[in-house]
């Protein structure tokens, strides 16, 4: 499907003549056209070793707890230039988060610290994923991209993963989306979280500031209808299971497993699987993967991932298994062992498979319960 700039595109349009009406914008759709502008006009800068060492720094401190990126959608009530920061952060790229305004819960808790004002603006629990999102005003500039060292836990999970991002307003404002998905949570009408953030980095001046910005808060899960299914798809050794199918209100989760075969794993030294999903009304949804657990090799792993809102009209889902093959490099892979002798950089085992394969598993189609 065409996204909106898509559409426009292949309107023709008589500039010299009458077909333009003015008319009012509201300061959110303005600011969102000044961003994109800025956005595009900004050649790409080339990272610095500091920043990459930083940016190494935080993925190592992350891997046994968490990772980053981006996610779902709520208000920014208390900030007047924005709205709604999930839109303003996805730029109506996707449309994932169109529908979670309404169901997000405001919480509107503010904490600050050395000059640094955070705020919770709003999150939501959709039974598997907490979203939230945050506002940060300082008294100093923090650079175009700050870097938060920062912890969201779960309690009663046994592990998490999530992504965050955060996208400068003005000079002195920022807004921020942070979500984190659980692993064998035993609660998932309800739960509680804490937000830790101990620093915050400025890469371009190599500033860190160090503070106390402590968060907790409880948040009712989302109504959900389950369907459990045992479908799956099989080739060249790399098997997916769709285990069940959650609808909310707003979204929709496919949890899936992978299974590989001894034959791959002696070839390959890793394997990846992404769903994308359509329905019978021709409907194409966009989604972000939750991340998973498994072992630890990446063979036999237990996943997620949510796609935007249902059409209540599809009475089926057709879903494609992509599988991604490849090798170690050391662009990919590394580490470091620690033991009572010192450090130790960890090898790349050798194996046969070289650079990358790809191909499609058949399709897997679920007829949805009503």
């Amino acid at each position: 499907m065409k996204d909106i700039y898509e559409l426009l595109n292949d309107i023709d349009i008589d500039i010299d003549g009458n077909e333009f009406v003015e008319m009012e914008v509201s300061e959110f759709e303005n600011t969102k056209v000044k961003k994109a502008l800025k956005k595009s006009l900004n050649q790409k800068k080339k990272v610095n070793s500091w920043k990459k060492n930083v940016a190494a720094a935080v993925i190592i401190a992350g891997l046994s707890a968490t990772t980053f990126g981006l996610t779902f959608p709520a208000y920014a009530g208390n900030i007047p230039i924005i709205g709604d920061i999930f839109r303003f952060i996805d730029n109506g790229s996707t449309g994932l988060y169109d529908d979670y305004k309404a169901y997000s819960s405001a919480i509107n808790m503010t904490k600050e610290s050395k000059g640094i004002k955070v705020t919770i603006n709003d999150a939501i629990f959709d039974g598997e994923t907490i979203s939230l999102t945050y506002s940060l005003e300082s008294d100093q500039d923090l650079g175009d991209d700050p870097l938060l060292l920062d912890f969201l836990n779960i309690k009663g999970a046994n592990g998490t993963t999530g992504r965050s991002t955060i996208s400068r307003v003005d000079k002195n404002n920022y807004v921020g989306l942070i979500t984190a998905s659980s692993f064998n949570l035993i609660n998932k009408d309800a739960v509680n979280v804490k937000w830790r953030i101990e620093e915050i980095t400025i890469p371009e001046k190599q500033i860190e500031i160090k503070g106390n910005w402590n968060f907790a808060f409880s948040l009712k899960a989302t109504e959900n209808n389950t369907q459990l299914t045992d479908r799956s798809a099989v080739h060249n050794g790399v098997q997916v299971n769709i285990g069940k199918i959650s609808v909310t209100p707003m979204s929709f989760i496919v949890y899936f497993d992978q299974m590989v075969s001894k034959e791959v794993r002696d070839k390959w030294h890793g394997v990846d699987v992404d769903i994308e999903i359509k329905d019978d009304l021709g409907n194409i949804y966009s989604g972000e993967g939750n991340g998973g657990s498994g072992d630890s090799e990446g063979y036999k792993m237990s996943l997620s991932k949510t796609f935007e809102k249902l059409d209540p009209n599809a009475a089926k889902l057709i879903i494609t298994p992509y599988v991604h093959l490849y090798e170690y490099t050391s662009e990919n892979y590394g580490g470091v062992e620690i033991n009572e002798f010192g450090e130790k950089a960890i090898s790349i085992p050798k194996k046969p498979g070289k650079g990358r394969q790809e191909f499609v598993l058949d399709d897997i189609i679920i007829e949805l319960k009503k």
